[in-house]
């Protein structure tokens, strides 16, 4: 059996992340969306999901009643994000950064230990 070390994990994480970062988000629902979370960190009510938005700074964003089902936010930063209403079903937040988000139902989101919290713990978050 193989075996990899944190330490290539960690790379192979970070690579992974990357890819996603450069991927384009041509299979998100909605491209003009998209394009304006990129371009302002919010976008409320907009339809995100399935989009590859990985290793955004969303810090202080407004989220309400956003569509982020099966999106990919995966070491991005939410920290004080507004997400009441969103929908996370699916969500990929894995090493993502939401302490002191608003509103979160994370209930249906991927997280893990490297998630932090809204309450600044370590993940997972329910």
């Amino acid at each position: 059996m193989l075996s990899i070390s944190r330490h290539q994990q960690f790379l192979l994480s970070l690579g992974a992340a990357l890819v996603v970062a450069l991927v384009s988000t041509a299979f998100a629902a909605n491209a003009d969306h998209v394009q304006q979370l990129r371009s302002t960190g919010s976008c409320p009510g907009c339809d995100l999901s399935d989009s590859l938005l990985g290793t955004l700074n969303l810090d202080g964003g407004d989220l309400t009643g956003a569509n982020l089902s099966n999106a990919v936010l995966y070491a991005s930063s939410l920290r004080g994000t507004n997400l009441t209403g969103a929908v996370l079903n699916g969500t990929d937040l894995k090493m993502a950064n939401l302490t002191g988000a608003v509103g979160a139902d994370l209930s249906g989101a991927l997280t893990d230990e490297r998630t932090t919290c809204p309450s600044g713990d370590a993940g997972p978050c329910n």
